[in-house]
């Protein structure tokens, strides 16, 4: 009796342990149920896919731009990247790329985006206001139509590549392109480039600091003449190191006043305008001419270009 009871317990076990096995087989413990609260093409990615679906990248942070984006986005990322302010003077104006002044680091930088920093655009109300009553005197009678606001690149004194502006006539505008960027191309040095409204219209403090500049309504220096400057034909080139020159009742004048050593041309200096040099050529070769040449006084930073009528 106690060897019968024996078996049929043993017997018993076997039971047990094979319904064991096979609930531990099933496909449904293996895999993890579907959560109703995540996206469902989380849930249900296909097999052949090796991204994941549109709401999966979403959900995973990821936005799903096409070639031409992702290339814009990287120049402007490029761009931005590239450009150190100078400093918080500097003038920016209405969509303008970066602020006058401003460093550009030329290395991060392809050629397109580098030419697209030369450019002309007609003047904004902004520009309007901030030359009114400035460079732009209240008996100007050019039309605001008739000048272009001008962006350029230079190479400064110590090497570095800036962003550069000069407002001009309209008629001139795409000359002025061509010869700041052939200057910029040979790498000639121009020390600094701002609307002479940042020294307010004043041309003997934008000369003193070495500024160059184009547009200013005025008169030739101690005379009654207009100047060629009020018409936006005129730039003047690195004018403390190229200074006006001219006598004067027996009296040598020499403005910017703190130029007078560089009056001497015979002296070597690498920021002189001399006849034949890269500054001259690039200009002369496109209808300006230099005051360097006049008889009766030396401009020797003024280029001009005198219009047909």
């Amino acid at each position: 009796m106690r060897g019968r009871n024996l078996k049929l317990f043993g017997i018993l076990l076997l039971c047990i342990l094979a319904c064991s096995c096979r609930k531990k087989e099933s496909p449904n413990e293996l895999s993890p149920p579907v959560d109703d609260s995540m996206p469902r093409d989380m849930n249900n990615a296909s097999a052949e896919e090796n991204e994941p679906g549109e709401l999966g990248k979403m959900a995973a942070g990821i936005q799903t731009k096409n070639k031409d984006d992702i290339t814009a986005d990287k120049g402007t990322e490029i761009k931005e990247a590239a450009v150190m302010s100078e400093s918080e003077e500097v003038l920016a104006h209405a969509g303008d790329d970066y602020a006058a002044g401003s460093i550009v680091n030329t290395a991060e930088l392809g050629r397109e985006i580098i030419d697209s920093l030369f450019y002309e655009m007609e003047l904004d109300q902004q520009l309007i206001d901030y030359i009114t009553g400035k460079s732009y005197k209240e008996d100007a009678d050019i039309p605001y139509e008739d000048l272009r606001y001008v962006r350029v690149l230079h190479v400064d004194f110590s090497g570095m590549t800036r962003v550069g502006e000069l407002i001009v006539n309209k008629a001139i505008a795409q000359d002025v392109l061509d010869i700041f960027k052939e200057l910029y191309e040979l790498k000639y040095p121009i020390e600094k480039m701002y609307l002479i409204d940042k020294y307010d219209a004043d041309d003997q403090a934008s000369m003193a600091d070495n500024n160059t500049s184009a547009f200013n309504y005025r008169l030739v220096e101690g005379t009654t003449r207009r100047s060629v400057h009020s018409y936006g034909l005129a730039i003047d080139i690195n004018p403390l190191y190229n200074p006006y020159v001219r006598t004067k009742d027996g009296t040598q004048e020499v403005f910017p006043e703190n130029a007078a050593k560089f009056t001497d041309r015979t002296k070597d200096n690498a920021y002189y305008i001399r006849k034949d040099d890269p500054c001259y050529s690039a200009f002369i070769k496109r209808g300006f001419t230099w005051g360097g040449e006049w008889k009766n006084s030396k401009d020797y930073q003024h280029f001009e270009k005198k219009l047909e009528n």
